[in-house]
This record gives structure tokens, C-alpha cells and sequence, in this order.
């Protein structure tokens, strides 16, 4: 099921909490949160297609910085690869491409035996939003930076797993989460602070170079997954990060009932998801208290429940890449009611699914491929 309503709205002291699970909630939300804007919209983007629905975050910024709204836009530069080969195939921002991103972008596609176009149309609305006064665009650095975060007048935060293009509206499963309140973004604007998971909630700015108080993206995923005494409930685009698999396979042999929710065909490194699958069927035996369920549809989210008690949602996958290669952003929350809708969104994600089996069908040398291209990546921080 693609369409859903929003969840009641959770209240933790003075910040909300809102589930937007699946596109068609979370870009009407979008689109409000942008129209009502009075004084900043600051925007972090890895994937902008330009096809309707980025047309349509476009026109309303656009219309943003026209009645006096300060706009600033962080495009990344490195999501422009995939732009080409996913959705529609059309970059917004991105439209002149070099000899260099032509032949990264060529050995991308063959690598994720994805094929698309590198044949781009100019836009008029990605000029007139890079021409603009009022608005700011970043677009032509490797920054690195895989968040998808929205802020609007330092008020409201919304944040995920969600791009900007038609198919995260309208396609794929995933999360967007809508928080609001005096200090939904404060916390965020601090920079790289130590991440508290004794807080109520507090954002985990991953990074590269770790966070103030040094840990890695991977570490402290890794310290929160190892806490889980009784269930892990997840839902994650991509997989394969080793140290990631040997703690869910850990939690799997001391008890914890685990249930993973992917795709059964992913749109890229979708036969090293395949082989973790596999992996984690096969070193635990798969016993009673593993559950992985595949679904038709492309699953982008990536969110984490322990325990029914806290959550991590946001932009991070279970990869090399993210957590040795990109900035990226979630949300860890402690707040009950919001723990619940989370993980309710997950199981009705599940119901759409059919839970994994071995043995599982996937190419073998692609698993290879995609592992050592992941690999390559997170080293190098490229394409």
C-alpha cells in the first residue's frame, strides 16, 4: 500500500513528532511546510530529478524566495550519477556533463547493470531558481552528502530517506518524519555534537570524520543495535556492510526476534542485498526468531526500532558507503507513541512483502562487483 495518511501527531513536551510514511504523504507535507515559510528554507538534497514532482518543489522554493523567504539549497553534486540512470533519467540542476562524470557515470551504470541516459534537456526552472536573489544554490561540489533535510524557519524539521523525484512520491517505500516545535531545530543547527542517546531525541549528524565526541556513523549504530534485548525491526534500502551483518546475526543468536524488510530487487547493489540476505539465512539457521520479508516495490527507507522503545530514521543505510564514505542525517527518538508509529509503519510495510527463503536467486559475481565497488567508494569517498 503506497498511500497512507500521516500519523496522529506525537507530542514529546514542546516537539511533535509525524510519521510521513510513503511519497504521498510526505511531499504534500513538503510543499506545505515550503508555502508557509516566512522567513528561511534551508534544503539538502542528494537526488533532484527533474520530472513532476521536482518541478514541483522547484516552482514552490521559487515562489518561496519571490515573497522574501531566504532559500538556501545544498545539492550534491555526487547524486547527479544516479539522476542519469534512475527516475527519468533527467538531472534538475545538473545538465552539462564532462568527459570525467560521463565515463564515472558509465562504469556506475555497469556495475549496477542499470542502463539509462546521459542525454540531458536544459531547464528553465533550475535557472531561474540559480538566478534568483533570494535563494542560494550549492549544486556543483562532491560534498559527499547523502542527507535529505528540510528546515524551515529554524522552527520545523523535515528529514529521510526520501529524494526529490516521482518516484520517491510515488513508487517507492519509505519514510519521511515531520518535527516540529521550539527545539526541533536547534539540536541540528549545532553542528557536530556529541550524539546522546540518553536524550528524548537528538539527531545523529554522520559523518566521515565522526562526530565531537569521535564516533563513527558506524559505531554508534553498532552500540544501538548490540543494546536491543527483545526485537529489532527494520526497514533498510541497502545492505551489505559487514560489521552491520555480524551484529544483526549476533542479536539473531542471543534471542532478539529481528525482522528485516527490504527490497526483493533493489534498484542498485540489489544482488549484494540478495547475498546479505542469504548470509544472515545462512549462519543462523534461519531459526524462528529471523524474519526477512522482500517486497515488490523498491524499499528506500532506512529506519531501525529497538525494543519498541527508541528509533533511528533518517538517510542511513547498512553500507560501506554510509557509514565510511557520506554525510549523512537521522533522527534517534525516544518518545513512545512515536517509537509505536514507526514500527506500525514498518509491519504494514511487511504486509505487502513475502519473507525470504533460501535459497535465494541472485547473481553471484554481481554481489562481488557491487561489494568491491561499495568498498572502493566508502574509501574514496567517490564516484
Amino acid at each position: 500500500m503506497l498511500s497512507r495518511a500521516p500519523s496522529p501527531q506525537v507530542v514529546s513536551s514542546a516537539t511533535v513528532f509525524n510519521v510521513l510514511s510513503h511519497g504521498k504523504a510526505a511531499f504534500p507535507r513538503i510543499l506545505d511546510r515550503i508555502a508557509e515559510a516566512r522567513r528561511s528554507i534551508a534544503l539538502r538534497a542528494f537526488d533532484w530529478r527533474d520530472d513532476a514532482t521536482g518541478q514541483a518543489v522547484g516552482h514552490a522554493l521559487l515562489a518561496a524566495g519571490e515573497r522574501g523567504v531566504a532559500v538556501k539549497i545544498l545539492k550534491d553534486r555526487v547524486g547527479m550519477h544516479y539522476e542519469y540512470f534512475e527516475g527519468n533519467n533527467q538531472s534538475l540542476f545538473h545538465k552539462d556533463i564532462d568527459l570525467r562524470t560521463r565515463l564515472s557515470t558509465w562504469l556506475l551504470m555497469a556495475s549496477y547493470g542499470r542502463w539509462g541516459s546521459l542525454a540531458q534537456t536544459p531547464s528553465p526552472l533550475a535557472q531561474a531558481l540559480l538566478a534568483h536573489e533570494n535563494i542560494t544554490v550549492a549544486h556543483e561540489e562532491k560534498r559527499y552528502d547523502h542527507a535529505k533535510v528540510y528546515v524551515f524557519d529554524d522552527e520545523h524539521v523535515i528529514l529521510g530517506g526520501m529524494g526529490i523525484g516521482d518516484d520517491f512520491q510515488h513508487e517507492n517505500v519509505d519514510f519521511m518524519i515531520d518535527v516540529s516545535g521550539a527545539d526541533a531545530a536547534s539540536r541540528l543547527a549545532d553542528g557536530r555534537v556529541a550524539f546522546d542517546p540518553e536524550r528524548t531525541f537528538d539527531y545523529l549528524l554522520h559523518s566521515h570524520e565522526g562526530t565531537a565526541d569521535h564516533d563513527t556513523i558506524a559505531t554508534q549504530r553498532l552500540r544501538l543495535i548490540g543494546s536491543a534485548r527483545h526485537r529489532l525491526t527494520i526497514e533498510m534500502a541497502y545492505i551489505g556492510d559487514a560489521a552491520c551483518t555480524e551484529a544483526l546475526i549476533q542479536a539473531v543468536e542471543r534471542g532478539v526476534q529481528v525482522t528485516l524488510l527490504t527490497a526483493a530487487r533493489a534498484n542498485v547493489i540489489a544482488d549484494l542485498n540478495l547475498h546479505t540476505c542469504a548470509e544472515l539465512l545462512s549462519r543462523t539457521g534461519g531459526p524462528s526468531n529471523l524474519r526477512i520479508v522482500l517486497h515488490p516495490r523498491m524499499v528506500h527507507g532506512k529506519a531501525i526500532v529497538g525494543d519498541g522503545e527508541w528509533v533511528d530514521v533518517g538517510s542511513t543505510n547498512f553500507t560501506p558507503l554510509s557509514h565510511g564514505g557520506y554525510e549523512e542525517v537521522d533522527l534517534f527518538c525516544r518518545e513512545p507513541g512515536f517509537v509505536r508509529s514507526v514500527e506500525a509503519a514498518i509491519w504494514e510495510d511487511t504486509r505487502d512483502g513475502v519473507e525470504a527463503r533460501l535459497p535465494l536467486s541472485y547473481n553471484r559475481l554481481y554481489a562481488q562487483i557491487e561489494r568491491a565497488v561499495a568498498a572502493y567508494q566508502a574509501r574514496r569517498r567517490a564516484p
